[in-house]
């Protein structure tokens, strides 16, 4: 079995013609998620959306929320991660994922104290269980938010 390692930029994928991709949700899910890591938050919205409407699933509400978050509704991103709990079949690590998202859409719309709690409380929550996540975002988040009080500070002084 040979695998390929050649890693290529998002856009290599934009490139290639609708015809030479499999229309299924997974694909269009996919394909919105190789907008968004290039900002193109509309068109990113849009294959989110065609991929719901082929067939609802997981990453299709996720990638649905990440460009909602991209276009600056956060609200409407946590409705998509709310559904997007429907076809994460009970597994608790898919449910972790899916807080530690909607955290971070908190935290990237400036509510830093709000994503810190939300963190804090599934650490505290998952105690005898893989908290190792939890404790990753939670130290990024207080160093983003340091680093920003400092940066704020040093410009004003």
């Amino acid at each position: 079995l040979a695998i390929n390692t050649t890693t290529r930029d998002a856009g290599y994928f934009e490139e290639l013609p609708i015809q030479e991709i499999d229309v299924d949700s997974e694909s269009f899910a996919n394909r919105s998620l190789v907008r968004a890591r290039i900002f193109d938050w509309d068109n990113a919205l849009q294959y989110a959306v065609k991929s719901i409407s082929v067939q609802p699933s997981l990453m299709g509400y996720i990638s649905k929320g990440i460009a909602l978050c991209g276009n600056e509704k956060l609200w409407d991103a946590m409705e998509a991660f709310d559904l997007a709990f429907l076809f994460s079949n009970r597994d608790p690590i898919t449910i972790d994922i899916l807080l530690l998202i909607k955290a971070v859409a908190l935290f990237n719309a400036g509510r830093h104290d709000e994503a810190l709690r939300r963190v804090q409380d599934l650490a505290t929550a998952r105690k005898h269980s893989h908290t190792v996540p939890c404790r990753t975002v939670e130290v990024s988040f207080a160093l983003r938010v340091h680093l920003t009080k400092f940066l704020v500070l040093t410009c004003l002084s």
